[in-house]
């Protein structure tokens, strides 16, 4: 006990104590984020958002600008990175995000931002979680809407059809089979 205690407090050196209007936590409730500078000018931000000891996001900024070029981010909380955040250009904005959405350790979707303004144009997905991308979504005019969509129905690898809006309306309308094999409409 120090000489400015009170001796007569009984809850003096208990962290979890109230004294006065003032709660002192038990502990860190806000995480932690370790800042460490790189030899070739580098900052990484390692953060534990949730205290579990676990990095909830590592975050790098390649030339110390303040402006973060890459993150790996734990979107669902498993304790396992799972997402690349890139901001290919060091404009402050994300140019693109690969993410393992099932947790097998393998990139199953793919968004990147092609020109720049905030919204997604192409959008690849493993659509049957298999470990392949095979739906691929695209919005080539960057009016956010998908005119172009390519998939791969039976898994081969290769495309099997292509499907766009020929006029402009934001609904896709052709559909154009590039693997006959995958033609509904044809007989085998």
């Amino acid at each position: 006990m120090s000489e400015y205690e009170d001796p007569t407090d009984q809850t003096a050196g208990d962290p979890g104590s109230v004294e006065g209007d003032h709660a002192e936590p038990a502990h860190d409730d806000y995480g932690t984020t370790i800042v460490a500078q790189g030899t070739d000018g580098s900052t990484t931000y390692i953060t534990d958002a949730d205290g579990d000891g676990l990095a909830d996001e590592v975050a790098l900024d390649a030339d110390s600008d303040g402006t973060i070029d890459r993150a790996y981010t734990d979107s669902d909380g498993d304790g396992r990175l799972d997402s690349l955040i890139l901001d290919r250009d060091d404009d402050g904005n994300v140019d693109a995000v690969y993410t393992d959405t099932d947790g097998d350790g393998r990139v199953d979707d793919v968004q990147l931002d092609r020109n720049e303004d905030g919204v997604v144009d192409v959008h690849a997905r493993d659509a049957d979680g298999d470990g392949a991308i095979d739906t691929v979504h695209v919005d080539r005019d960057f009016d956010g809407r998908e005119d172009l969509r390519v998939t791969d129905m039976d898994e081969d690898g290769v495309v099997d059809t292509v499907i766009t809006d020929t006029d402009g309306d934001g609904v896709l309308d052709t559909e154009r089979y590039v693997d006959p094999s995958a033609n509904p409409y044809t007989s085998h």
